[in-house]
């Protein structure tokens, strides 16, 4: 280094004596001779060279350096020279230069094209015992630059002004640039150096001070000591670079740092520093971070509350030996009342391994400017949250790692990392979800409200090492979401959290949800106290995802909709597995129950459960296919009027897009049903076609055995059926059933030997029969017999229930009508009905009147009426053939009637053995069930005048409906049915 600096100068005066033959050559030839002798840079041009003995001066200088720089000099002066070789210790050299401009060097511009790699350069040698000796020796008596210029900057120019004392051995240096100052003081000696340097505004205390104090040491090393001590509120004054300028101008407090090493006399060489030992003290440091950091101006504020202490046994690798001290930090948005984050930290050795230690609060209340701001805004896209409330304690710890020796730029830095999200912790906001109107979200309300999560339980998450995986167990976190416009809030909680987020992100948690009432905005679906507990496991990675759900239940106490409600829902499912690929997702589960205690409409009641198998379900390219099989479990219905029905159902679901079928399979008692239906999501429309296998019905085994509360009961003969059905319903809807040899029960009333084959169609918009179909039942029994009843029956358009050629036997005679016709919309309907024959003597049997005897036979015309009220007569006739017959009538009158009116106790007596000859009259039967007959009897009576006529007119009344329940009271149903079967 000394060779180096002395040799430029030996050449110089050599020069210069050279003589008088050089002097008019001086300009060209001084440049070329000096640097032919130096390296590190050259002397492009020189101007004015003028020589003396005592002094040196050069009009321009243009020195080149080896980096590409270039120094342009004005004006330079040297006075005396020669002391700087001649004159032992003490250098008088003075050095004057009016102007100094620094020319950097050109930057390359970078191109695509990436050089090859080239082996690293040794260090160059840069010994600090040489350094400090050249300082002692050579620095000039005093330098002196009037201007100090930086090309292509605008900055004030500065001025240099150094000055040495011998006597004292200091060097005393200023440089002043505008306002700003930097002193300097070196004190170099022999084998030592000590500097004070101090930077700030002139006339002011300095902003910053500096101290640094070196001392040889052992094994060719030097004892150093550096201390910088800073006042922030003072920095303001000084040229910073980019936001600098604008975070200094608010910042205040004091930074003290000191850092103590055995340095070794060759600086450069890194991995010969021992024994570092660096502090850091702060005193109330504030400053104001600009918009352009974190979207919104904010102040943050640090001060140690112990000194923070470094101590390193080498720096190349840095290898830690101990770490100590403890600071706190708060950054708190421009404005707000309280810090955003306040933040304790506190660093220590622990096992010989130093370690980080945090703990703090992050206070959302004081987020609100962040998230108004568009950065945030524009951040968070179609999510916008607003009002910020709560805060969330945490603690962490560190431990920081040794630098590894390749000193890798991805250098690992810290390890086994943990943070805690403390019980009591809180987060709220209000949150605008921009969805489509008919997503499910908007549907129920919860694209826009608020959101509350607490912390109950420890959440842990482990970093092992930074950067690295994260690893979440534990913890418990409540989260309470409640929609705008008053509904009920919706709480879930996570529990047993266990995460792993890597590249292929694991995670495993429970969840639990819970509301009081859930409503859908486009209908009347309403779903009250729903509630959801499953454990949740999904793996997430970069084109897939893997969710499952285990043991999982949802339940609610009532849902509603359109009419239908069902109580008791439950849903609930041991395993369920989806994924999701390329955006197709596809769903998986072995077996899955859903039950309810009641499901209701206006036609009827259903409890009971139904068990799905093997569901799968997949979404490819927006088309859905879904399969399963399902069956019944205790199901039960009870239809309107009271009608039961326990079927084991069992089938197949497939969906096909938007088309729906399914294979069903009834069992009720013995009934067997089986059905075929398809329907299509999109246009609500759809068929069934279904066929009733034949079953027999008995005595033991009856309808009722398989379908409870119907008023008709088959107790006999075979039943089939098949049927198409459609919705709405078509042109093509039938049904088809066929009775042979049936028994049919009604209340005490009872049918046998009915046979009977009709088909339902459906051309339009009422179901009629294709053609009249005939009927036949050997016996009906309402309290009086009647036999070999046929007729056909048809129902038309206008929903006409037509019996035509009614015939059948009563009562020893005939019933006949050529049509019989009822209006199933309730519309008055006028029939004939004709009975003929009737047996007086039949009809005092099968009424079993211990009080009544008659003979004779009897012709009835009954005009029917039939409406909505019921049947009427009206008009109807009586007439008794020829001969007439015998009438014994005993007790019609009571005692007290005979003694007050003896002309009735003429006919009383009269009625008690009366031949009549004639019978004529009239019948009436009104709705209410009480017929009238109006008779005139033509005849004699032994016991009144054997030889002439007596004339009696009767007026009878009788309830018809209340007389056939006695007579059915009076016989034995079971025995009377099982008679007529057999």
């Amino acid at each position: 280094m000394r060779t180096s600096r002395l040799v430029p100068f030996v050449a110089v005066l050599l020069v210069i004596a050279l003589g008088g033959w050089l002097w008019w050559e001086r300009d060209r030839a001084v440049p070329a001779l000096i640097n032919s002798l130096i390296d590190g840079g050259k002397i492009e041009s020189l101007d004015g060279l003028q020589l003396s003995f005592g002094q040196i001066d050069i009009e321009r200088l243009k020195l080149a350096l080896s980096d590409g720089a270039t120094l342009h000099l004005e004006n330079v002066r040297l006075l005396r020279p020669f002391s700087l070789i001649f004159s032992g210790a003490e250098n008088r050299t003075q050095v004057t230069v009016e102007r100094l401009e620094f020319e950097p060097p050109e930057r390359a511009v970078a191109t695509t094209a990436i050089p090859e790699k080239k082996e690293e350069e040794p260090i160059p040698a840069f010994r600090l015992s040489d350094t400090v000796w050249s300082i002692h020796r050579y620095l000039p008596e005093k330098l002196h630059i009037r201007e100090l210029q930086w090309r292509g900057r605008t900055a004030t120019p500065a001025a240099l002004d150094l000055r040495r004392d011998h006597t004292e051995d200091t060097i005393d240096a200023a440089l002043l640039s505008g306002e700003q100052r930097l002193s300097l003081r070196i004190q170099p000696q022999e084998n030592q150096l000590s500097l004070v340097a101090h930077l700030g505004t002139a006339g002011q205390d300095p902003a910053l001070s500096l101290r640094c104090n070196l001392a040889p040491g052992d094994n060719d090393t030097w004892q150093t000591a550096l201390r910088l001590e800073s006042d922030l509120q003072r920095i303001a004054g000084l040229p910073l670079l980019g936001n600098l300028d604008e975070i200094a101008a608010s910042a205040s407090g004091k930074l003290t740092a000191s850092i103590e090493l055995a340095l070794p006399d060759e600086a450069l060489q890194l991995q010969a520093y021992r024994d570092i030992v660096a502090k850091l003290n702060g005193e109330s440091l504030h400053l104001t971070l600009p918009e352009t950091l974190l979207g919104v101006p904010a102040d943050l504020s640090v001060s140690t509350d112990t000194p923070i202490e470094l101590s390193l046994k080498s720096l190349e690798p840095a290898r830690t030996e101990a770490i100590a001290g403890s600071a706190t930090l708060k950054l708190t948005p421009t404005g707000q009342p309280v810090p955003l984050l306040d933040l304790q930290t506190q660093t220590r050795s622990k096992n010989e391994k130093p370690s980080i230690e945090v703990t703090g609060t992050l206070n959302l209340e004081a987020a609100s400017p962040l998230l108004a701001a568009p950065r945030w805004q524009k951040m968070l896209a179609a999510l916008k949250l607003g009002s910020p409330s709560g805060a969330v304690h945490f603690a962490g710890m560190a431990k920081v790692s040794p630098l590894r020796d390749d000193r890798a730029l991805h250098q690992s830095w810290l390890s086994n990392i943990t943070l805690t999200l403390l019980p009591d912790s809180r987060a709220g906001f209000s949150y605008t979800a921009e969805l489509q109107q008919d997503s499910p979200a908007s549907q129920f309300g919860w694209h826009k409200g608020k959101v509350d999560i607490r912390i109950a339980k420890p959440v842990n998450l482990q970093i092992a090492e930074w950067p690295g995986d994260i690893q979440i167990t534990e913890g418990t976190a409540a989260l309470q979401l409640t929609p705008d416009g008053g509904k009920a809030a919706i709480a879930s909680e996570l529990q047993q959290v266990d995460c792993t987020i890597a590249e292929e992100t694991r995670c495993a948690l429970k969840l639990q949800v819970a509301a009081d009432k859930i409503d859908h905005k486009s209908s009347t679906l309403t779903i009250r106290e729903p509630k959801l507990h499953t454990q949740l496991d999904f793996t997430l990675q970069a084109n897939r995802q893997r969710w499952e759900l285990r043991q999982s239940a949802f339940t609610a106490r009532q849902i509603s909709r359109d009419g239908i409600e069902v109580e008791d829902f439950s849903f609930s499912t041991t395993h369920v597995e989806c994924t999701l690929a390329d955006g197709n997702p596809a769903c998986n589960s072995p077996e899955s129950i859903t039950s309810f205690s009641k499901l209701k409409n206006e036609e009827m009641t259903a409890s009971g459960a139904v068990r799905f198998d093997d569901m799968h379900f997949r979404l490819d390219d927006s088309q859905s296919q879904f399969t399963s099989s399902y069956r019944s479990d205790n199901l039960k219905f009870t239809a309107q009027g009271g009608y039961r029905l326990e079927p084991v159902l069992s089938g197949k679901l497939n969906l096909n897009g938007n088309r729906l079928r399914g294979e069903n399979q009834l069992q009720a008692g013995s009934l067997n049903a089986r059905a075929q239906w398809r329907h299509d999501l999109d246009t609500a429309k759809g068929n069934a076609e279904f066929t009733l296998e034949p079953v027999k019905f008995s005595q033991q085994q009856p309808l009722s055995e398989s379908v409870a509360g119907l008023p008709l009961d088959l107790v006999a003969g075979t039943l089939t059926a098949a049927g198409k059905l459609s919705w709405p319903q078509t042109q093509g809807d039938n049904i088809n059933v066929t009775l042979n040899d049936a028994a049919a029960v009604y209340g005490d009333s009872f049918a046998t030997g009915v046979q009977t084959r009709f088909a339902l169609i459906k051309p339009e918009e009422n179901w009629i029969t294709s053609k009249p179909q005939p009927v036949r039942i050997d016996t009906l029994d309402v309290g009086l017999p009647v036999k070999d009843i046929q007729f056909t029956l048809s129902l038309d358009q206008k929903q006409e229930l037509r019996f035509e050629k009614l015939r059948a036997e009563l009562l020893g005679g005939k019933l006949q009508s050529e049509a019989l016709v009822w209006s199933l919309k309730g519309e008055e309907r006028r029939s004939l009905v004709l009975l003929n024959e009737i047996s007086l003597r039949e009809l005092a049997r099968e009424t079993e009147a211990e009080n009544f005897a008659a003979t004779g036979i009897l012709d009835l015309k009954i005009p029917l009426i039939t409406s909505r009220e019921g049947i009427t007569i009206e008009h109807g006739s009586v007439q008794a053939r020829a001969p007439g017959g015998r009438l014994r009538y005993y007790g019609a009158f009571s005692a007290e009637m005979l003694s007050s009116n003896p002309q009735l106790k003429l006919i009383a007596g009269a009625l008690e053995d009366y031949n009549y000859r004639e019978l004529s009259g009239t019948v009436e039967y009104p709705p209410s069930g009480d017929m009238q007959l109006q008779l005139k009897l033509v005849g004699r009576s032994d016991s009144v005048d054997a030889d002439r006529d007596l004339i009696i007119n009767l007026n009878l009344e009788n309830n018809i409906p209340a007389m056939l329940r006695s007579l059915q009271a009076s016989r034995d149903l079971t025995e009377a049915l099982e008679k007529q079967i057999q």
